[in-house]
């Protein structure tokens, strides 16, 4: 799958304080990927990482899925998507 579009719902909320859920997005042309996830709160002391740590976990999730771990199906990212999300607190 190539993904053209990554998208973070959630994971914030009014409490200061613990866990908060949410999913994150992996769209390609041909449908998305879907990953619910739970994060701690934006107040963390490595808020800036938030997003990209929460991609990290999500990556991981897909990967264990049984096709990507079989390699019938491959992740890909459109150039410059990544760096997106790297430049963003």
């Amino acid at each position: 799958m190539h993904i053209r579009e990554i998208a973070f719902d959630g994971f914030d909320g009014p409490e200061p304080e613990g866990m908060k859920p949410g999913t994150v997005s992996l769209i390609s042309a041909n449908g998305r990927i879907e990953i619910a996830l739970l994060a701690p709160p934006r107040i963390s002391p490595w808020k800036v990482a938030l997003r990209r740590r929460i991609l990290a976990q999500a990556i991981e999730k897909v990967m264990r899925m049984p096709e990507y771990r079989a390699g019938d199906e491959e992740l890909s990212f459109d150039d410059g998507l990544l760096s997106t999300i790297r430049s963003e607190p």
